[in-house]
């Protein structure tokens, strides 16, 4: 009799425990596109102009508190810069593309009662990110002649830096949400073997769904 009452305890605590931790955590998918340049450590952009890129990838969010949560990501994200010069009436576009595979470590705050309404939270967050290289190539268009470079060895293969932003979350009655969010991402570490003063910088628009 008194293994069958721990047993039912044993098993009741690890529902619980279960239901506990599913409460906590929560799973979300993101996709934005991104205005991308590369400047000097201490610049949030050059003079050239900015390169379209994007990000696509998943989250997970622990919710610990009420209003506090940690956020992870796995991100494939596109960046780069774009420069356009002009030789005797002739255009010449550069535009150096850079593929990475990036985590970012997100410390998030929460408002749910910003005066827009019981579906609507507000979301601040900022943290690091790490992120390792698969490819990177540079295109030059000088008329109607296209040339393609790989330059995956001028390339660092890591690259690190911070993540600022905040959004606005519309909660489903499937218990799901919409997430719309707006993100600046400084890059701290080299990212070319050439030239060493050179960070990643880009700011975009995310939109994702939290299931």
């Amino acid at each position: 009799m008194k293994s069958k009452i721990m047993l039912v305890s044993v098993l009741t605590i690890m529902v619980i425990t279960s239901q506990n931790l599913k409460a906590q955590f929560e799973y979300g998918i993101h996709a934005g596109m991104n205005l991308e340049t590369q400047a000097k450590l201490g610049q949030l952009w050059n003079n050239c102009d900015f390169y379209q890129g994007y990000l696509l990838g998943g989250f997970v969010e622990y919710k610990p508190f009420k209003n506090i949560s940690f956020q992870t990501e796995l991100n494939y994200q596109k960046k780069g810069d774009k420069s356009v010069s002009t030789v005797e009436g002739v255009s010449s576009v550069t535009r150096r593309e850079f593929n990475y595979l990036s985590v970012p470590l997100l410390l998030k705050t929460t408002i749910h009662d910003a005066g827009l309404g019981d579906k609507f939270d507000l979301t601040f967050f900022a943290g690091p990110y790490a992120g390792y290289l698969t490819t990177a190539n540079s295109r030059l268009k000088t008329g109607d002649s296209v040339t393609t470079k790989d330059i995956d060895n001028e390339a660092e293969k890591f690259d690190m830096g911070a993540v600022f932003g905040g959004g606005i979350k519309y909660k489903l009655g499937n218990g799901g949400a919409i997430i719309a969010e707006l993100r600046y991402e400084m890059g701290l570490s080299k990212i070319d073997k050439q030239d060493q003063d050179l960070r990643n910088k880009g700011a975009g628009i995310t939109i994702g769904y939290r299931f």
